[in-house]
């Protein structure tokens, strides 16, 4: 499990929104081409992320995010890699009969690529998904002014 600070950016029924905290330490490091929190910092935009809570947070609150190891790349992998090889190999055994059937074939195996996706994610979505570390409402507020 990998942990971040976040802080909380909007109230929900349910749950909050959260953004990363950025880390200062960017300029002062020298494996800057080869730093993902360098290249992600180079964007401008802030990750969001929607997490399930039942605590009582305010706007600017900062609280710990706990994210499972390797969740999001198995996540991705599912999500985008499933439909894709799906499709290419309905698209593959279509061309067995022509054009036509490869274009039905793609079509068809990009349908049910997104179904096995949707069917995966729902059966392990509490492995996946991003937690509040319990204890974590009492970090700090950061000050809106």
């Amino acid at each position: 499990m990998t942990q971040e600070i976040v802080v909380v950016t909007e109230l929900g029924d349910g749950g909050v929104w959260v953004e990363g905290v950025q880390k200062s330490a960017c300029n002062s490091c020298n494996a800057r081409s080869g730093c993902g929190q360098h290249s992600l910092s180079k964007l401008g935009r802030p990750m969001r992320l929607w997490v399930e809570s039942d605590k009582n947070l305010s706007v600017g609150q900062e609280v710990i995010l706990s994210i499972p190891s390797g969740g999001l790349a198995v996540s991705a992998l599912i999500l985008y890699g499933l439909p894709l090889l799906t499709l290419i190999t309905g698209a593959s055994v279509g061309q067995l009969f022509g054009d036509a059937p490869a274009a039905v074939g793609g079509l068809a195996g990009l349908a049910v690529g997104f179904i096995l996706a949707r069917n995966i994610s729902r059966r392990y979505q509490d492995r996946w998904q991003p937690k509040l570390v319990p204890g974590c409402e009492q970090i700090s507020v950061i000050s809106a002014d």
